[in-house]
């Protein structure tokens, strides 16, 4: 193993250190042994992870910030609060701000992302909702997988005869679109016009592209004729990171100081989002919400103006 896979190596697993840590501290007893076990769980799949990014030699070395996106994303959803389809099916996605409040350098961060990115290892995504700095991350082997889970859902609404007018339809236009996910033209392209999908040798026809809006993969875009990339199921992503998001704004609103012990808030139940407490901490530091201050009680998250201000 070269010298800098370890340095990734012990950087991933500091920083899932981190991310447990947060999510676990100063809650109530571990009587029966849950959280430890969860705790277990968690960490052998951030090793499984990294062996099997270590076993693949053709794949890109994963930086600090490619290391800090799959933590967040890894560790983003209270899967204890609900098992439901809908919550194993939440993209795996993380916000690029949300990297900021874990890396101090935003620089290398943008420039470690920007590598990813000309690599085709990473893919960024604008989400309906969000402000255009806001920008979402997501890996290109989970928006691949996210493809063929919309091919497979077109199949069968095929079969159970949903499009009864697109029996002998060609779902083939699912696998162009991987290859345009791979085309190193559109590695750093967030949308496409019309015009693009209809050439550059892919040859998408109107009805094609109306199918990959419908399954989730296309979203117009406000520029006429263009659509941006988009990422499945974003809507229930986006409601319950708002949700969430708003709960504990609220919260540190409340409260005369603007402010709160991180291992009191935590203790606080989050009643509509199904996110946990760290990612969505992350996103309130990231985003200039809130900040963080290191106190001898323990981290302390504190409102800013712009947390004040708005949601």
């Amino acid at each position: 193993m070269t010298s800098e896979r370890k340095r990734a190596r012990r950087n991933y697993e500091s920083i899932a250190r981190e991310i447990d840590k947060e999510t676990t501290s100063n809650t109530a007893p571990d009587v029966y042994g849950q959280k430890r076990r969860a705790t277990e769980r968690r960490q052998a799949e951030l090793r499984r992870n990294l062996d099997q990014e270590d076993a693949a030699d053709d794949w890109p070395l994963p930086s600090d910030t490619t290391v800090a996106a799959l933590t967040l994303i890894h560790n983003a959803v209270d899967t204890t609060k609900d098992q439901s389809e809908s919550v194993r099916k939440l993209p795996h996605v993380c916000f690029l701000h949300q990297i900021y409040s874990l890396l101090a350098n935003n620089t290398a961060v943008d420039r470690e992302l920007q590598e990813a990115v000309d690599e085709g290892s990473w893919r960024k995504f604008y989400i309906l909702g969000t402000l255009e700095d806001e920008l979402a991350i997501m890996c290109v082997k989970d928006y691949l997988e996210m493809i063929d889970d919309a091919k497979k859902d077109f199949e069968e609404d095929v079969t159970n005869r949903v499009h009864a007018a697109e029996q002998r339809l060609s779902t083939a236009f699912f696998d162009r679109f991987k290859q345009v996910i791979q085309d190193k033209r559109y590695f750093g392209e967030v949308a496409a016009s019309v015009r693009k999908l209809k050439s550059d040798g892919y040859e998408f026809n109107e009805k094609e592209i109306s199918y990959l809006t419908q399954y989730g993969l296309l979203l117009p875009h406000t520029e006429l004729g263009s659509y941006w990339f988009s990422i499945r199921r974003q809507g229930y992503f986006m409601s319950n990171y708002t949700k969430g998001r708003i709960e504990i704004l609220r919260i540190l609103k409340r409260r005369p100081t603007k402010d709160i012990l991180l291992k009191q808030l935590e203790a606080k139940r989050l009643n509509k989002s199904v996110f946990k407490h760290a990612f969505l901490v992350h996103d309130l530091v990231g985003s200039g919400r809130a900040i963080r201050q290191e106190t001898t009680m323990g981290d302390l998250i504190r409102l800013t103006k712009k947390g004040e201000q708005g949601q």
